[in-house]
């Protein structure tokens, strides 16, 4: 007995020291379009952020197909999706080497929608299994393991989905055992189904579909979820569908694409772009949303706004293609920078990195006194609308016509 009692020990103690022995880098999985916090920002640190000269090392590179669906990421596993001709396909590669470990590939007739066209949700990772939203409404639940089929359905024949103008971009949201979904139609705009076998749990309103991606939030201790309608932010309780509140949102096409950004404090930023574009700061703490602050500056077509350390920042499409640094305290611009066009933004330790749209990335810090450019390096070619990922030290990034390129900055 003293003997096996002394072997468990060394084990702990070898585990102890194996942990403290690990590299400073701290990894983080990014499994939702928003990243792990339904935020934009990655919690990881030590990774390489100057370059230097030469740009940062290339790991590997991969051809996926069209398509505006960025990555998710569940250990050494990739996952994201692209069009070729009339098939979508969803691939997983090694995170180290770009191997290829399964391809899913299934009909969709491709439509161009006044832009490369192609794939335009992320898909979502939750445990062992993959959520793949096609833009003409096909869902699958797929083994993370092998891509594999568990189960599918059709929003628009099953559910009575119906598409909006640019069809579906919004990528599915898990929460515990429901699947959220922005749906549209009549009785089932927001949609809840169980994870496990797509049947339908509950469905609230009858408002057109948005193109953001659902958000997960406590209101007043409870859960509920946010959804960014065409004309409206609308909140639900999680476990009914029960609708709590709503925030009209008037965007021109009713293209109300960028996430909303919950934050402590039971604060909420809310941003949008084209002619009425705009970022606001609300606060949730009573009954029904206060608005504090509204902001013109920041006009958010797509990519979704980040928050850190008092300052909200974001590229803007339709002020120049400016990254755009506003107080969060009081809502007043505090510097603008020109050349990203509608490009992407992630947060990471602190921090930016902005990819934009023609393919030329930029690390900067995550301040507001002026812009700071660390580093940049010129990754991709093409239009780049594709939102870049930071999982474990590895940089993904892809354009639309589906070139990618993971940068090791480990």
């Amino acid at each position: 007995m003293q003997f096996l009692f002394e072997t468990s020990l060394m084990k702990r103690i070898l585990l102890l020291a194996s942990t403290l022995l690990v590299s400073p880098l701290a990894a983080s999985e990014w499994p939702f379009f928003a990243g792990p916090n339904f935020n934009g920002a990655s919690s990881e640190t030590g990774w390489k952020a100057d370059w230097g000269d030469d740009g940062p090392k290339i790991a590997w590179k991969a051809k996926v197909g069209t398509g505006a669906a960025s990555f998710v990421v569940s250990g050494k596993r990739v996952i994201t999706s692209g069009a070729n001709g009339d098939k979508e396909t969803v691939f997983c590669f090694d995170a180290d080497s770009g191997k290829a470990l399964w391809k899913n590939t299934f009909d969709c007739e491709f439509e161009k929608r006044m832009f490369d066209g192609g794939t335009a949700a992320t898909p979502t990772i939750h445990g062992d299994r993959v959520y793949n939203l096609s833009y003409d409404g096909q869902l699958q639940c797929l083994s993370l393991e092998n891509g594999k089929v568990i189960w599918k359905t059709h929003l628009i024949e099953k559910f009575g989905g119906k598409l909006s103008r640019w069809k579906y971009s919004s990528s599915p949201l898990v929460v515990g055992d429901l699947l959220i979904l922005d749906n549209g139609g009549k009785g089932n705009s927001t949609l809840a189904l169980n994870k496990n076998s797509g049947r339908k749990v509950w469905g609230n309103g009858d408002e057109n579909a948005g193109y953001s991606t659902p958000t997960p939030i406590k209101l007043r201790g409870k859960d509920a979820v946010l959804v960014f309608k065409g004309t409206a932010l609308v909140a639900h309780d999680l476990k009914t569908g029960r609708r709590l509140w709503e925030v009209p949102w008037k965007t021109s096409y009713d293209v109300n694409a960028s996430s909303p950004v919950p934050l402590p404090n039971n604060q909420l930023i809310v941003s949008s772009g084209y002619n009425d574009g705009r970022v606001a700061l609300f606060d949730l703490s009573s009954g029904k949303p206060r608005k504090l602050w509204t902001n013109e500056d920041i006009k958010t077509k797509m990519s979704s706004c980040v928050v850190y350390n008092g300052h909200v920042f974001a590229v803007c499409g339709d002020t120049n293609g400016q990254l755009i640094c506003v107080s969060l305290k009081d809502g007043k611009t505090q510097w603008a920078q020109k050349g990203f066009g509608m490009g992407t933004l992630t947060l990471a330790g602190g921090k930016l990195l902005a990819l934009s749209d023609k393919g030329n990335l930029v690390v900067a810090e995550a301040t507001g006194n002026r812009y700071t450019p660390i580093s940049q390096a010129q990754l991709l070619s093409k239009r780049c609308w594709v939102k870049p990922v930071l999982s474990d030290g590895r940089l993904f990034v892809k354009n639309n016509r589906g070139d990618v390129v993971c940068a090791d900055l480990r």
